[in-house]
């Protein structure tokens, strides 16, 4: 497969409309490994810069109550980038220890299409912030749920897992227990709080 954005779209629906054999189609591509990362730098920055554009378009007092973090796109590209690689080792190491026998590379892949398929929606998203803000926020709680789900039928397809139940139950642990110790990890980064509140 030729592999421009006509194509890569029209593979975007397929995943979405059917996750397992969307997946498998990704692997089978089979890009080098040089590819893969590449890939994953730019699906990295490019998600980025989408999230700067949407932090601009908020109101004044939102963007300044986020201390303007997500709006430095290099600030934004590097945490993207650091969960996005966190993500791939969890579903590579947690898949092989519960008996999987998906790669790293394969792992690497799939984060990247996941990514892909998100950015497209946040690019939807972005429209309709400008557009018809109600909608965003639709269009974001639709993101939110086709992550969990494209993300539980990537993982089972990876490891060749049966159940994806399972699955799912095991990638909530995991959330849970990763966001737990980075916010741990985070405490000493926190502004301290003034005297008396």
């Amino acid at each position: 497969m030729e592999l421009n954005l006509g194509n890569l779209l029209r593979l975007a629906r397929f995943t979405v409309q059917n996750p397992q054999r969307g997946a498998q189609a990704v692997l089978a591509i089979n890009p080098p490994d040089q590819a893969r990362w590449l890939a994953f730098l730019l699906t990295a920055a490019l998600s980025a810069i989408m999230t700067a554009l949407s932090v601009a378009l908020l109101p004044p007092d939102l963007r300044a109550a986020m201390g303007g973090q997500l709006a430095n796109p290099l600030v934004s590209a590097a945490l993207q980038a650091g969960v996005l690689l966190l993500a791939v080792q969890a579903i590579h190491h947690v898949g092989r220890w519960r008996g999987g026998t998906g790669t790293f590379a394969d792992a690497l892949l799939l984060v990247v299409w996941l990514q892909f398929i998100l950015l497209c929606l946040q690019a939807v998203q972005l429209v309709a912030q400008v557009l018809l803000p109600p909608l965003a926020d639709m269009v974001g709680i639709f993101a939110l749920v086709l992550f969990f789900w494209l993300l539980t039928n990537f993982v089972t397809a990876l490891h060749g897992f049966r159940s994806r139940l399972a699955v799912f139950g095991g990638i909530i642990a995991v959330t849970v227990l990763l966001a737990f110790a980075l916010a741990i990890l985070l405490i000493p980064f926190m502004p301290a709080l003034p005297p008396g509140v």
